[in-house]
């Protein structure tokens, strides 16, 4: 008869907390930061796609709108090889579909890429800008899975110091339009 007072008293007491503990909290209930990693460039099956970030970080603004960015090193000890850095800063927009766990997102980013090839002179420096639309799949509030689709426009300055060539110092523009086969794995807290 006892056990059944203290066993009554502790899951009142558990139930007690739990909801007060939902009223303390203020009233945003999404994650405010989600960490990203470009799974598809781990695994050796699928080849890396150039427009790939490894590192992927957003911090959400609201539950609709977030700031994003990436960061990818390239480094080969390789006589052929070259150093790499590339970056990205952007915005997003998401809408849900249907529920919760599906989610629709489009937005635009700005990158940097610095590359030096080794043992040789030549460097490439790389600004663009990229519209996007994705998707993303929650399993859960903390952990989702997402790919994206992006338009590509790249103005491109190639520096070859030894060349004799103009052609090969030059600046060049190009567009072209993001291979799909980027898949982040997604952490949000």
């Amino acid at each position: 008869m006892n056990y059944k007072k203290i066993f009554v008293t502790v899951i009142s007491v558990f139930l007690l907390l739990n909801l007060t503990a939902q009223d303390i909290q203020n009233d945003t209930d999404f994650c405010k930061n989600e960490i990203g990693i470009d799974v598809a460039n781990i695994i050796t099956i699928l080849s890396k796609k150039p427009e790939s970030f490894l590192l992927n970080y957003k911090r959400r603004l609201t539950e609709q709108n977030a700031v994003r960015c990436g960061l990818d090193i390239e480094w080969s000890t390789s006589s052929d090889g070259y150093k790499g850095l590339k970056n990205k800063v952007g915005y997003e927009w998401d809408r849900s579909i249907k529920n919760w766990k599906w989610q629709f997102s489009y937005g635009a980013d700005i990158s940097f890429l610095y590359r030096a090839n080794n043992f040789q002179t030549n460097k490439t420096v790389r600004g663009g800008m990229h519209p996007f639309i994705g998707f993303a799949h929650y399993f859960v509030k903390q952990f989702s899975i997402a790919t994206e689709l992006n338009l590509n426009f790249f103005v491109s300055k190639r520096i070859k110091p030894g060349s004799f060539d103009s052609d090969e110092n030059k600046t060049v523009f190009d567009m072209n339009v993001g291979s799909v086969g980027m898949l982040l794995v997604c952490y949000h807290f």
